[in-house]
């Protein structure tokens, strides 16, 4: 899941007047590609009605606003806006959260605090509330008081994102062997070579899919003791894919070491080359290529 499909937030900032940390964190959450509605940052004064008035009729919207976002963004200071009956926006806005929480365990509340509160001119009212808040937070709600609106937002998204990633189903594996759709036909010989001295598990990328390969591919490289990208004919796919996937696998502390081997009978100008920390990059004859799989993998071994 992308950016686009969870950055629908509850955003919970002062209704009229607003903070220069609000102003930097509503600008914050625009640029990082967060959307939100004008009923949830503003709440437009109905005919005849002051902002708060307006406010006090808003609840429906409130209540329809959190049902339909994907997490709710909090900032909360000293200040003492009053919903109704002695309860603050920030505190109404909090409770519905929190609601939401008890009926959606994967909904998540950020609370940002920056930097130590002085309470010295501050409404009783209020802090007695952030004291209410700080006993009542759950697994799912997590309070900031980093000083920074960019830091904040970006640990927002961090946590968005991980909590997005898709779990695939992987199977422990001797070698993970990778190819392109190009090469299909020349990795099921090296396969079927292989498959009766070692357990493989065998990855085609297949063009213009919507499949996420690269995530199944790291979640797959975490179960199994050797990756191995091959290619011949999909030299411009490779050098990419190994790039990317060295990356997201670890990188120097992957758990799996990659073979990144190319077929002799490339032509010299597709075969690539790939330097980096537990990565072997090499090129060979086609019937070689099976035997350098299984050197690759027991001196894989040797060194667990």
């Amino acid at each position: 899941m992308g950016l686009a499909e969870i950055n629908k937030i509850f955003l919970s900032i002062g209704r009229s007047q607003q903070s220069n940390s609000e102003k930097r964190l509503l600008l914050t959450l625009q640029r990082a590609g967060f959307s939100f509605s004008n009923g949830t940052a503003f709440v437009k004064p109905q005919a005849g009605k002051s902002g708060l008035e307006a406010d006090i009729d808003d609840s429906e919207i409130i209540n329809q606003e959190i049902k339909n976002s994907a997490c709710s963004v909090h900032f909360i200071d000293k200040t003492f806006f009053e919903y109704k009956d002695g309860i603050s926006m920030s505190e109404y806005h909090f409770n519905k959260a929190r609601k939401r929480i008890e009926e959606d365990e994967k909904y998540k509340t950020f609370i940002w605090m920056p930097g130590r509160l002085d309470d010295s001119d501050a409404d009783k009212r209020q802090l007695d509330f952030i004291n209410r808040m700080q006993h009542h937070l759950s697994n799912n709600m997590i309070l900031s008081r980093v000083p920074s609106a960019i830091q904040f937002v970006e640990d927002v998204r961090i946590i968005l994102d991980q909590q997005s990633i898709k779990e695939y189903d992987t199977e422990p594996s001797d070698v993970f062997l990778i190819c392109n759709q190009l090469d299909e036909k020349e990795a099921s010989r090296i396969h079927l070579m292989l498959s009766g001295i070692l357990k493989l598990v065998k990855l085609i990328i297949v063009q213009d899919s919507d499949f996420d390969y690269e995530e199944y591919a790291s979640q797959q490289m975490n179960v199994s003791r050797l990756s191995v990208i091959y290619y011949k004919n999909a030299g411009e796919w490779a050098l990419p894919f190994v790039q990317q996937i060295w990356k997201k696998a670890g990188g120097a502390s992957a758990k799996s070491p990659i073979l990144f081997i190319a077929d002799a009978d490339c032509n010299t100008e597709e075969i690539k080359k790939f330097s980096a920390p537990r990565v072997s990059s090499m090129s060979l004859p086609s019937e070689l290529i099976p035997l350098e799989i299984k050197v690759q993998f027991d001196a894989a071994l040797e060194k667990k």
